[in-house]
């Protein structure tokens, strides 16, 4: 087999690899980059590094900087397997005979490479494979360059078809673990929803879910709820999408690094910097090196909305070493300018409203914030997710003075509440009238439920309040 077809045969495999890790995962790596940390500075690394022990730590970090964009990253990703079939190649070439017609063997390795890459995020483990690797081959070109060792495999190894029938096989099995394999499309799908978030994209947040995913999944669920608050219309379609109880709008049980981001993103959305560099210092710890860059960028961010100009100016300055942040970068410096000679605006008083208790804090921030409706949703949502009528009549009364004056505005959610508090107390009304078009709908639905039609009513008006209620 001549150098030229080897040569298009490896080309082709890279490039295929390569448009399998872009396709698949274009977001999981720009995220990756994210719960990394590399810089060359001599005042990091020896606080995060203890070499030799951390060498590879030290590699996987530099390698994974690359991955601030997706096209750099993917090929990271695809030169690693080819890298190991060259190095197969040179190790056969030295020890057999005749071995253009065993070329096929270098890439029996390449889905074992990839399907150990979709289980070592970091990195690491792929560094310590490519250094072995490295040793192995070139331990054997040296000895094989000294005692001259040659073998010889069967004539039914050398099939000049093997050539091109086993790399073809090699990168069809790892494109299909790329699309199947440990590392699921769900992984690409939350790291797409917290790219969006961080962008501030809530518009495509709803679109790209559906209400099916966002019932069966709870990231993104809580994503939906936080793009339906932040476009204003959690009151209307919260239940839709599988709102069940306070636990749904911020992340208590889990801490890992997915949820550690979700939750900046929800206290930044409140406008709460506090919770916001709490979690940040925490990603930051869950993270391989000690410090990630999304993290600092986060805190560099929250500084800034304090106004402390010296803090956020260390961070900014430290990811301005950083060849892939320059962009992000030279935007925070127009900020910085603008908060020169500031007073620094922390929260020195009360609580620091990280949620240990959802309705004691949310109750807080409304009382301490009445004018702020984003507070008010959250909280009147809460309630009516866990059925409580009278408190969320208590705290709808006074909302409402502050954002519905006219009842007429009243959002839907809020008239279907309304609707079966009136089954109770008719008088209801009289302060807060439905619009005749969800009277009516609701007059459907117990018709419906009265006839003992349940799955139907509930089908039908699936997305309602009262379908949540029965």
């Amino acid at each position: 087999m001549k150098d030229m077809k080897k040569l298009i045969i490896t080309l082709a495999a890279f490039l295929l690899v390569w448009g399998g890790w872009y396709i698949c995962f274009p977001y999981f790596m720009v995220w990756m980059e994210g719960s990394s940390f590399f810089t060359a500075l001599p005042d990091f690394l020896p606080v995060q590094y203890e070499l030799p022990r951390d060498l590879f730590n030290y590699m996987a970090s530099f390698l994974l900087k690359f991955f601030a964009y997706p096209a750099a990253g993917a090929a990271v990703q695809a030169a690693v397997p080819v890298f190991v079939a060259i190095c197969v190649w040179l190790i056969v070439k030295r020890f057999f005979k005749d071995s253009d017609g065993l070329f096929w063997l270098s890439f029996l390795a390449v889905p074992a490479v990839v399907y150990l890459q979709l289980t070592d995020i970091t990195l690491v483990k792929v560094c310590v494979m490519l250094t072995i690797v490295t040793a192995v081959t070139l331990a054997v070109l040296i000895i094989t360059g000294f005692a001259g060792i040659s073998a010889r495999l069967p004539k039914c190894l050398k099939f000049k078809w093997l050539n091109y029938a086993v790399p073809a096989l090699s990168v069809v099995l790892s494109i299909y673990l790329l699309h199947a394999g440990p590392l699921t499309r769900q992984h690409e799908a939350i790291a797409r929803l917290a790219y969006m978030g961080e962008h501030e994209d809530w518009d495509g947040i709803l679109k790209s879910v559906s209400r099916q995913d966002a019932l069966s999944n709870g990231f993104m669920r809580r994503y939906v709820l936080l793009a339906l608050s932040e476009t204003d219309r959690l009151p209307d379609f919260a239940f839709r999408y599988g709102l069940s109880g306070a636990d749904d709008f911020v992340i208590r049980q889990q801490d890992g690094p997915l949820a550690m981001k979700f939750n900046i993103l929800f206290y930044r959305a409140l406008g709460l910097q506090n919770p916001v560099i709490y979690y940040a210092y925490q990603q930051s710890l869950q993270s391989s090196p000690g410090l990630s860059f999304d993290a600092m960028r986060t805190l560099a961010d929250a500084y800034i909305g304090l106004k402390d100009h010296d803090l956020a100016a260390r961070y900014v300055d430290i990811l301005d070493r950083s060849s892939f942040n320059r962009k992000w970068v030279r935007d925070r410096k127009e900020k910085l300018e603008a908060i020169r000679g500031a007073e620094p605006e922390y929260q020195m008083t009360g609580s620091r409203f990280i949620f240990k208790d959802f309705y004691n804090d949310i109750t807080a921030l409304v009382a301490r914030y009445p004018e702020n409706k984003k507070y008010a949703d959250y909280l009147l949502c809460a309630l009516l997710a866990d059925k409580n009528a009278g408190m969320f009549m208590n705290v709808f009364t006074q909302a409402a003075g502050h954002h519905y004056p006219d009842t007429r505005t009243m959002p839907v959610l809020y008239q279907e509440a309304m609707c079966l508090i009136a089954t109770r107390d008719p008088q209801v009304l009289d302060r807060f009238p439905v619009n005749g078009t969800v009277w009516k709908r609701f007059a459907d639905f117990t018709e419906m439920m009265s006839k003992g039609q349940t799955g139907q009513a509930k089908r039908k008006y699936a997305d309602t309040y009262w379908a949540y209620v029965y």
